[in-house]
């Protein structure tokens, strides 16, 4: 996971990026794209396997933040303005290839990531173990849950950033955080296991 510090940084020069690109900096608007794209891809890619498709609709969000640039408000997050965009179009061009093509050809489609935990436990064999339960159990949760957890723990994002994401109520983000809690800690038997999840999510 990303450091506090960065995390700042990276915000601070989104949301310039953002306000110049706004008054209609091209330089601006590219780096933006530059800064974001990854971020965009990897998000896209967990509601579809189609490389194509992501890039395309990555591309369309831009042209059409491009487009409205005079009409935006300067002062919207730009990150979560482009998950929710991009999240929109993906679910819109998901929903016209299920009506073009049958939907047992089609892989099944919807927010979706094999959270892998093992990286932030590499000193002992002991907190190795832990870190393959701590995947398991992230790995089961259902697809809202693990986007919200997604979006919170490893994107940074506050409750109402991802209730624009996603499109839900603030209050349903909260729901959907405490019921992935409640069912992870559920799963934990012993204080020592309880503080290694902590860790982890902290």
């Amino acid at each position: 996971m990303k450091t506090f510090t960065s995390n700042i940084h990276q915000q601070e020069e989104e949301i310039a990026l953002w306000r110049e690109m706004l008054k209609g900096d091209v330089a601006c608007f590219e780096k933006l794209i530059d800064v974001t794209y990854d971020l965009l891809f990897q998000y896209g890619s967990k509601f579809s396997h189609d490389r194509e498709m992501i890039k395309d609709c990555i591309q369309d969000v831009f042209l059409e933040v491009w487009e409205k640039k005079d009409s935006l408000n300067h002062n919207i997050p730009p990150k979560a303005y482009l998950l929710a965009s991009l999240r929109r179009r993906l679910h819109r061009m998901i929903q016209k290839n299920r009506m073009l093509f049958l939907d047992h050809l089609l892989p099944d489609e919807g927010f979706d990531i094999a959270f892998n935990a093992e990286h932030q436990f590499i000193q002992l064999e002991y907190d190795q173990q832990m870190a393959s339960r701590i995947t398991h159990m992230l790995n089961g949760l259902p697809k809202r849950q693990k986007e919200a957890v997604y979006l919170k723990f490893f994107e940074d994002m506050d409750r109402d950033e991802i209730a624009a994401i996603m499109d839900i109520h603030p209050q349903s983000v909260s729901n959907l955080l405490q019921t992935a809690f409640r069912f992870l800690k559920s799963q934990w038997r012993s204080v020592v296991s309880l503080f290694l999840l902590l860790r982890f999510i902290a």
